[in-house]
């Protein structure tokens, strides 16, 4: 084994994505696997581009000047598209980050870093979205005679209630909801390890008890909400699992509807949104429902749907509006969802 130039650069490397990460800044494991291939890609970036070994990398080598070259590289000889690049940026950054603060980078060195420019990446419009119609017709195409029927049924309600993220269901255990009433609240840790609760409909409760008479009758609370079991093995469902039920009545519902277009779980967030919004809930709520930390972030449902500025707020708001039931969707200046949505109530 050839012998390490400088040692102190790896021993920080470990202790960034094994202690500050997790441990100070509470990062999620996604995040750290994130940083982690990031670092993995600019040492492969400095070998067979820089001719640089592995042993041979310096702290001296995270510079702007090799930075930038490792930008351009992700891009002319990886594919990576510019919100790729992006990321990479902001992970790279993070890292200098750490080493100026361990003295390890120069602050000016730092400085330059932080200098260099994300890439404008404009806004994609959201053509593709679902009606409340479209949205009862999916949740009416899994057989729910079958347990596989039942438990996708269930999920793609959940995930359009709630309007989380696919990984943020995929990481939820049964005692995350809890029944409110007739509805329910499900806590969710989402970005950034930051929590949030949001209100669950009566008619999700319905289908969450139900499922949970099912496939939790006899288990732990702390069991994955959602899992797969192989030989006797129970292992938390996979984004890939999600992703071929969802192809599966995609192409079901197009027999009905030919225009339904693809469902991905990042549809139904979309449409959860727009769905909200149309209903009169102001975007400040929605950017807490969604867990936005910066309300920018959600202001594209603002425009999503030029339709909505050549209807009336009564056309909008009527009982047409509910996926599950023909009651009035209305969340306008609902207290009460905005104590559940703050942790007040």
């Amino acid at each position: 084994m050839k012998k390490i130039k400088d040692p102190a650069l790896y021993k920080a490397i470990k202790s960034f994505l094994t202690v500050y990460l997790p441990t100070i800044k509470s990062r999620s494991p996604h995040t750290i696997q994130a940083y982690k291939d990031t670092l993995n890609l600019f040492i492969e970036f400095m070998k067979v581009s820089q001719y640089v070994e592995m042993h041979a990398l310096k702290v001296e080598h995270f510079n702007q000047g090799g930075i930038l070259s490792f930008l351009d590289w992700l891009k002319s000889d990886r594919g990576n598209s510019d919100p790729t690049r992006n990321q990479r940026l902001m992970n790279i950054r993070g890292f200098c980050k750490y080493l100026a603060g361990e003295d390890m980078l120069a602050f000016g060195n730092l400085s330059q870093i932080q200098n260099i420019g994300k890439i404008p990446v404009p806004e994609k419009p959201l053509d593709a979205l679902l009606s409340i119609e479209d949205m009862r017709l999916i949740l009416e195409t899994p057989n729910t005679s079958k347990k596989t029927g039942l438990r996708d049924q269930f999920y793609i309600a959940l995930l359009y209630d709630s309007g989380c993220r696919n990984q943020e269901i995929l990481d939820l255990r049964v005692k995350d909801i809890q029944a409110d009433g007739d509805a329910g609240i499900v806590n969710i840790v989402g970005k950034g390890r930051k929590f949030r609760a949001t209100p669950l409909s009566k008619e999700v409760m319905s289908m969450f008890k139900r499922y949970v008479n099912v496939f939790h009758n006899s288990q732990s609370s702390n069991d994955f909400l959602f899992y797969i079991s192989r030989k006797g093995i129970t292992t938390q469902m996979s984004a890939d699992n999600v992703a071929r039920f969802l192809n599966t009545y995609a192409l079901a519902a197009k027999e009905t509807k030919p225009d339904i277009p693809h469902l991905h779980p990042h549809l139904f967030r979309h449409v959860r949104s727009i769905h909200l919004y149309h209903a009169g809930m102001p975007l400040p709520i929605i950017c807490q429902w969604l867990g936005h930390s910066q309300l920018e972030t959600t202001l594209i449902y603002a425009y999503a749907d030029a339709e909505m500025k050549k209807v009336s707020v009564d056309k909008v708001i009527n009982a047409d509006n509910s996926v599950f039931t023909n009651d009035v969707f209305s969340y306008q200046d609902d207290d009460a969802i905005i104590k559940k949505l703050y942790g007040l109530a």
